[in-house]
């Protein structure tokens, strides 16, 4: 059954937001950019199901760059080569989502052609480019010149900004037509959410987990082995191991940068911790920016503490052993871990662990 649901608040917005964040964007632009294009969707008297795969298209049009693993010495060239494909990765992830409006798959892939075929992926040019398509690409750019860090513009000023790329990168009538929605209209108004079929929150946070972590050989398959174990130490601790295993999960938020972090260093030292914290503080703040996973954030960004350090939040002291015992050999992790109970880590979670392990054939 279609029920209207708040998709940008739940998953999608995750995914949005991870798009922002490897973009190097505000947390949040792809929602704006969602909103923008579906509103001018509507002006061009596009139908409801046009709108909704605008709208749907436009909030994940930046999430293929979760596909892009460049080594930090990666040239000009290598990169311009990679992310020419970026349009095509987000394309097959948004296809791969149940109940994914059917064209909003096309728009994501073709959103970034040119009108002098000169775009990418496929070098399209003219009528070859869906109009949707076209559309969402005059968002995208109207939207970056407004957001420009450097300079940013008002409505007015980033519309005109775009006219002299009119008939080389968009085609003449397209741009003229959002040019009268930018100044006809409040083009920066909120929009509501159209009516689309839920989808599983947790298949979906549990794919995003696993491409994220699938950029580096050293973290793939790390969510799911933390949420595992999650579950069944939270199970032990009485805590809620359903909310433990998608905290284990939402860590891999704060891998969501280019290039890919390198954390594979000793777990327990002063280094380990400066690292740990910022990729904790990134995968809260991705968190915070979708309203469902706001709550788990404080826990995100605790994960980072030590049990000494007072206040202790036994979800994020769980997520942090989690972390440490992942990245410890198995043979030195029952010495090392019962050297740290007290200081970085909980007794109890450390008894917990250890027991675990002494139970394991």
């Amino acid at each position: 059954m279609t029920v209207p649901v708040d998709l940008a608040g739940g998953a999608l917005g995750l995914y949005s937001a991870v798009g922002d964040a490897f973009a190097g964007r505000r947390l949040g632009f792809g929602r704006r950019r969602a909103a923008v294009a579906a509103r001018f969707a509507q002006r061009l008297g596009r139908d409801e199901a046009a709108v909704a795969a605008v709208w749907f298209a436009a909030l994940l049009a930046d999430i293929g760059l979760v596909a892009i693993a460049l080594p930090p010495d990666a040239s000009p060239q290598q990169r311009t080569l990679a992310h020419a494909d970026v349009p095509l990765h987000g394309a097959h992830i948004v296809a791969a989502f149940e109940g994914a409006p059917p064209r909003a798959s096309d728009i994501v892939r073709w959103h970034r052609e040119h009108d002098d075929g000169t775009g990418i992926p496929d070098r399209l040019r003219w009528d070859g480019i869906p109009a949707d398509a076209a559309a969402l690409g005059i968002v995208q750019a109207f939207l970056e010149a407004v957001e420009d860090p450097e300079q940013p513009r008002d409505g007015v000023e980033a519309v005109f900004s775009l006219e002299a790329e009119s008939g080389r990168r968009f085609a003449v009538d397209r741009l003229r037509a959002f040019r009268e929605f930018v100044l006809g209209a409040n083009w920066d108004a909120p929009f509501a959410d159209l009516a689309f079929p839920p989808i599983d929150e947790d298949e979906a946070l549990r794919c995003l987990a696993q491409r994220i972590d699938a950029r580096d050989a050293r973290t793939e398959g790390r969510s799911e082995r933390l949420a595992a174990l999650g579950r069944t130490l939270a199970a032990r601790l009485d805590l809620d191991p359903g909310r433990t295993a998608r905290l284990a999960r939402l860590l891999a938020l704060g891998r969501a940068t280019e290039p890919v972090p390198h954390d594979d260093f000793d777990p327990f030292s002063r280094f380990a911790r400066d690292a740990r914290t910022a990729l904790a503080q990134r995968a809260g703040a991705i968190a915070a920016s979708a309203e469902r996973y706001a709550g788990d954030a404080p826990h995100l960004i605790a994960s980072a503490g030590w049990y000494e350090d007072g206040d202790a939040q036994p979800l994020a002291g769980l997520l942090g052993l989690l972390l440490a015992v992942d990245a410890l050999n198995p043979v030195d992790a029952p010495r090392r871990l019962a050297a740290a109970s007290g200081t970085q880590f909980a007794p109890e979670t450390t008894r917990a662990y250890l027991t675990l392990l002494s139970e394991a054939p």
